[in-house]
């Protein structure tokens, strides 16, 4: 209608002929971002063998989340190999349609850390769906072995065999970074995964394993094994290892161990999944989370919940992978891992001590503090040789640079 006396004429028209009008306004129904997965099916990943903690949680929240998302399909695919990372680099290389997931172990932090070869993600990057719970790392015994208490273990004169999952795996990285740091009279027989290691305990092909509690409490129920020594956790029946040693060092390292150990049993997807359909997929999670059913099913296995859920637990991978550079360094020194050569272009945003420190952007922007040698950096300026005192604040520089410790340049050319 025009103006209002078209309307008023067409109202009397209506009123004549016994109709009434009404203005309705359009109704748009509202989009269920969860009708996406309808027919669908989505593959999770496990990135280790069937059996064994990360399976049997994996396949807990799978089963779950297809039931928090009606008419979907959750197929697992077990991908095991290099310490999970061909699974981890699986996930993170699929199509970001949310219809690829997956859980890896938290041994891939530490790879991340001191860029390991073979690292092909950034855990910074994936779409995060969730974590099932927290936790806590300790030395697992056999029965049959003497060893009684971690003194004992310190004390051995015998060496010891230790079994790992695959080289990179956390519990291979964590049993390196002990044995090393509190000189543990320990051979790691890598190679382990599901519940191989149990079998090899029994066996007595090993002595030890150092892993997850909540995955030998049976073991231990039924006698197979023993606690000796924890780190985490809120158990008060083991000692925790940060207070049986005294090194500066080793308590480093055992405070880097228990960050990990509060984001366990995770779910993530590949980068830039549609914000819709991660909304969908959080829901699911959080919902299987608080189903009393997955919550009974776990405590009858003996598994600990503590979820958490999306941004909550990329809080958490950042803040574990938020190490000062001398813990790096250390991990790196410990696990026998050249640290990457970094390459930063711009200007030298401050120099310090007649160039002894300097400052510039690296190659994600962060300022980062460097300490160049007086014999062991090459420095040249517009292609001649030059030395730490000529360096000036506002030189447009290429620096080569080892991230950790000192960041110490191998070579520095300024324009």
């Amino acid at each position: 209608m025009k103006n209002t006396q078209d309307r008023a004429v067409f109202g009397r028209w209506l009123a004549a002929a016994g109709l009434s009008l009404t203005i309705v306004a359009p109704v748009f129904a509202a989009s269920n971002p969860a009708d996406f997965y309808k027919g669908k099916t989505v593959t999770y990943i496990v990135a280790t063998s069937a059996g064994g903690g990360y399976d049997l949680y994996g396949r807990l929240v799978a089963d779950f989340m297809q039931k928090h998302l009606p008419g979907s399909t959750f197929v697992v695919k077990n991908m095991p190999g290099a310490g999970h990372l061909i699974g981890a680099n699986a996930i993170y290389a699929s199509k970001p349609d949310g219809l690829t997931l997956g859980t890896f172990n938290t041994g891939l932090i530490y790879n991340q850390l001191i860029g390991r070869e073979g690292v092909k993600f950034d855990l910074t990057k994936m779409s995060w769906i969730g974590k099932a719970a927290s936790e806590p790392r300790s030395f697992i015994i056999s029965a049959k072995s003497p060893i009684k208490s971690f003194k004992d273990l310190q004390e051995s004169k015998q060496t010891v065999n230790f079994g790992t999952s695959g080289i990179g795996s956390a519990s291979y990285v964590e049993t390196k970074i002990l044995a090393d740091a509190l000189k543990l009279s320990i051979k790691i027989i890598p190679g382990y995964s599901g519940t191989e290691d149990l079998m090899a305990m029994r066996r007595e092909e090993i002595v030890g394993i150092i892993g997850s509690r909540s995955s030998f409490e049976e073991f231990v129920k039924n006698g197979y094994g023993r606690y000796i020594a924890q780190i985490g956790g809120k158990e008060t029946d083991v000692p925790q290892l940060s207070s049986l040693v005294t090194d500066p060092n080793a308590r480093t390292l055992i405070a880097l161990i228990r960050s990990q150990g509060e984001v366990s049993r995770l779910t993530a997807g590949p980068p830039d999944i549609p914000k819709d359909r991660l909304e969908a997929l959080r829901n699911a999670y959080r919902q299987a989370m608080a189903d009393k059913d997955l919550q009974a099913r776990a405590a009858k296995l003996g598994r600990p919940l503590d979820p958490g859920v999306g941004d909550e637990v990329l809080a958490e991978i950042k803040e574990a992978l938020d190490q000062p550079p001398a813990t790096i360094a250390l991990l790196a020194k410990t696990l026998e891992i050249k640290q990457p050569t970094l390459k930063a272009e711009g200007p030298l945003l401050e120099v310090k001590d007649k160039g002894r420190v300097i400052v510039f952007a690296g190659p994600d922007k962060q300022k980062v503090e460097s300490k160049p040698s007086g014999g062991r950096t090459k420095i040249t300026i517009a292609g001649k040789d030059a030395q730490r005192g000529d360096l000036k604040a506002g030189l447009d520089c290429e620096i080569n640079y080892k991230s950790g410790g000192d960041n110490e340049p191998s070579t520095i050319a300024c324009k």
